[in-house]
């Protein structure tokens, strides 16, 4: 009997202590996942609060570039309208008398024809001024116009200077290396014909053009060695790309004074540029008639383009008509200058 309860003593106490051991595991089991789902709790607000706050900070800098970059755009527009708007202004000052800063200047007076010789004038020839021009009538009596034809010559260069020997007119040709190259018979002709022939650079490029007073000076020179080779003509007559405004700074002008270059731009913007039909001789018909009280010849800016050549008749009639005549620009006729 004492045996017997030895033994269920000995029973009860390993069955407690296993029970004990089995509550105290459900315990720590229950303990742990209770903080793991507390810290996926609190990563999760992390998780949140870390987006949130990479996204107020990546918002801000987005809207700024933007905002830069708008900036940019609106700036480089500007400029394109200022330069577009240029030439009205010219024009605008002149219609309401109001003194222009661009005084005009008096050029030098270079050889445009030389058959044995490329250099331009020395120093000393350049020191005497042309005597500026300022009537707009001719020996004739008549209101003289110059008709400025830029960045031939074309196929239907021919044509055009048929219609002007129609209506008596004579006019000046701007004219691009490469296409002097490309149609030289068009040039032949034009001298031939009693045309002026000038300079028109050889890249038409504002870039490269006006990078430096040395590439200006590089691209008028291979443009009249061009020039002469082809025609026999040695032409310091020049009118730069996109006219002198802005980009041909004082330093240039000087410079190419110095080397005795003629620079011409113009005071009425055909703009057949940009109608490319008919609308172009509305356009010069009225700024003529706003400039009635100009003292000064006119100098029209016109392109060779079919466009242009479609319409130049109704132009001529309406110079002939009101008693213009069209002569071409010479080494002594003083230059109209922005």
């Amino acid at each position: 009997m004492g045996n017997l309860k030895s033994s269920w003593s000995k029973g009860t106490l390993i069955a407690v202590i296993v029970v004990t051991f089995l509550f105290a595991g459900i315990f720590v089991s229950n303990y742990f996942k209770a903080k793991a789902s507390s810290g996926e709790s609190n990563n999760h607000q992390k998780n949140k609060v870390t987006n949130l706050s990479v996204k107020k900070n990546v918002s801000p800098e987005t809207i700024v570039r933007n905002t830069n970059d708008l900036k940019l755009e609106k700036e480089r527009m500007r400029k394109q309208q200022e330069d577009a708007l240029h030439q009205r202004n010219e024009q605008e000052r002149e219609i309401s008398k109001v003194p222009n800063k661009r005084t005009p200047v008096t050029a030098a007076q270079p050889t445009t024809k030389d058959n044995t010789s490329s250099q331009p004038p020395s120093k000393k020839s350049n020191a005497a001024p042309t005597k500026p021009n300022i009537t707009q009538l001719s020996e004739s009596g008549k209101k003289i116009v110059y008709l400025t034809f830029d960045d031939g010559p074309a196929p239907f260069s021919n044509q055009i200077i048929k219609q002007l020997e129609k209506y008596q007119f004579k006019a000046t040709f701007f004219m691009i290396d490469g296409n002097i190259k490309r149609y030289p018979e068009s040039v032949k002709l034009m001298v031939k014909s009693g045309e002026t022939v000038g300079l028109h650079s050889v890249s038409h490029s504002t870039k490269k053009f006006y990078k430096s007073k040395k590439t200006v000076l590089n691209e008028l020179n291979q443009n009249r060695n061009t020039l002469m080779k082809v025609s026999g003509v040695n032409s310091f007559i020049m009118r730069t790309p996109y006219g002198s405004a802005p980009n041909m700074t004082n330093e240039y002008k000087k410079a190419v004074k110095e080397k005795g270059y003629i620079m011409w731009d113009w005071n009425i913007d055909s703009k057949d540029w940009y109608y490319k039909d008919k609308r172009y001789v509305n356009s010069v018909i009225e700024q003529i008639k706003q400039m009635k009280h100009h003292n000064g010849p006119l100098v029209i800016l016109l392109h060779e383009r079919k466009e242009t050549l479609a319409h130049l008749p109704k132009l001529l009639d309406y110079l002939k008509e009101h008693g213009y005549e069209g002569k071409p620009i010479e080494k002594t006729t003083a230059p109209i200058q922005f």
